[in-house]
């Protein structure tokens, strides 16, 4: 073979793994120095403009964090707000990760911010809407071209079982856990029951908060203070909760972990109670109904066979400890609690768009909860209802795939009029108003970027977010 042949096909060869390596994913941090962004949101009809910050904590392969000076910047910031906050917490999932270019999730949960800074309950309320991002390495292959796309398809597909050990190593590490109760207490510290928190994890991102947490919830639900001598002890239906609501989006976790928090649940709590975890879960998520089970029957089945799962003797049937590791809680019918149900629809218009008017519920009711998706002038109104074994402050709700069309995205705009409802419920916004004197604190000296969005409605009366100033070098990518 001649020289200018060989080094042809030489040639030739580092093009074609230049070309698939296009697509990988470092394992890096996105954010690192950046201080929490500040976002302006217009209302729709309205001039009056009111503000989110996002800040974004990100964890490295182990599970430590890329840079602890991320939580630390986020927490100044918190607390320079000079206002009790509402903060939303996310763990996203499988195929994402904190890069902004890459990463449908951040755009996508800049939309959530922004409806919640643009309601009038949350405004009324007086607080600060604060988002943080955890991050980590739930994508191996970038999006690059459809081409390039396509080549790297399986791949991307193939990560299956090295994120979801990366997911269980970030949720036994200390890091994941030290960073949301940190955030937690800072947006407490100030302002005792008025602040409101909520933590979200989806998918892989569900696994990592449950996992993370559930020692916590161990501890707050067994906790007693110490008896004193003399005095005397009552029991009581009040539970210290870790957050206002803690909301997993088709978990992608093994159900024996909600298993054995619901049991302790059942022992612990009164049943038939407000809910302290919601794990909501769709019916067209194949991801955990078929692609799941396929992938942890194959890792599980050299256990199975060696004798190492047990039976469960439960009312009217025994079931294999096999299937709590191979079926996720969405699609376990043993642990499912809830389902929404279809009641009625209609043309009439309503008095508020559905985010709004499903905030607007009335607080403290968890039983027979109605609300509504689609917009003003077309609209649906659905009801949670009771469905299934699980009577505990554990719930699992079944959804259709009206409300979330599959695994994933989940802030769509009807999955985020059905998790404004599930909020209300669990940690009413207007009962947070503020009731004591805050003091507002000096700005953090860090630079705060600034960026902006705006809420807008189309004829049809849908709720449209777009970002009105993208940073530099990023292309716009319109919200849910």
């Amino acid at each position: 073979m001649s020289f200018p042949a060989t080094r042809r096909r030489h040639r030739l060869i580092n093009y074609c793994l230049c070309f698939l390596l296009a697509g990988c994913a470092a394992n890096q941090a996105y954010h690192l120095g950046e201080a929490p962004l500040e976002t302006a949101v217009t209302p729709a009809g309205s001039t009056a403009k009111d503000i989110y910050r996002l800040g974004f904590i990100e964890f490295d392969e182990q599970g430590d964090f890329w840079d602890r000076d991320e939580l630390h910047k986020t927490v100044q910031a918190i607390r320079d707000t000079g206002r009790p906050v509402l903060l939303v917490t996310y763990i996203h999932g499988w195929q994402n990760n904190s890069n902004v270019k890459d990463a449908d999730d951040v755009a996508q949960f800049r939309g959530l911010l922004a409806r919640l800074t643009a309601d009038q309950t949350v405004q009324q309320s007086g607080l600060q809407v604060f988002g943080v991002f955890l991050g980590w390495r739930g994508r191996v292959v970038h999006k690059v071209n459809p081409v390039v796309d396509a080549v790297t398809w399986l791949g991307k597909e193939s990560s299956f079982y090295s994120r979801k050990n990366a997911a269980t190593r970030i949720s036994s590490s200390t890091p994941i856990t030290e960073a949301i109760f940190t955030l937690i207490r800072t947006a407490r510290r100030d302002t005792p029951g008025i602040s409101r928190c909520i933590v979200i994890g989806h998918s892989f991102g569900a696994l990592v908060l449950e996992k993370a947490l559930s020692q916590a919830l161990v501890g707050t639900l067994l906790y007693e203070p110490p008896f004193v001598a003399g005095g005397s002890k009552t029991l009581t239906s009040q539970v210290f909760k870790p957050a206002d609501l803690i909301l997993l989006v088709n978990s992608a976790a093994e159900s024996i972990y909600s298993k054995e928090l619901i049991d302790m649940y059942r022992d612990t709590t009164p049943l038939r109670g407000a809910p302290h975890v919601i794990m909501v879960s769709s019916d067209a998520d194949q991801a955990t109904s078929l692609a799941f089970p396929l992938g942890t029957k194959l890792s599980n089945t050299p256990k199975l066979i060696q004798g190492e799962f047990r039976d469960y003797h439960q009312p009217g049937h025994d079931t294999s400890q096999f299937n709590y590791f191979t079926q996720t809680p969405g699609h376990n019918d043993a642990v499912q609690s809830h389902r929404l149900v279809k009641v009625a629809t209609g043309t009439t218009e309503l008095d508020a768009e559905p985010f709004d008017l499903n905030l607007k519920n009335r607080p403290g009711s968890y039983e027979d909860v109605t609300l509504y998706t689609g917009t003003r002038q077309a609209w649906t109104q659905w009801r949670i209802e009771r469905q299934g074994p699980n009577e505990t402050n554990y719930w699992v709700l079944h959804v259709p795939k009206d409300i979330i069309a599959g695994h994933g995205p989940i802030f769509e705009s009807a999955s985020c009029q059905v998790m404004a409802a599930l909020f209300r419920l669990a940690a009413a916004p207007d009962q947070a108003a503020r009731s004591v004197q805050v003091k507002v604190k000096g700005a953090a000296p860090v630079r705060v970027e600034k960026t902006e969005q705006r809420v807008q409605q189309t004829s049809t009366g849908e709720t449209i977010i777009t970002p009105a100033q993208p940073r530099a070098g990023v292309t716009p990518t319109p919200g849910p």
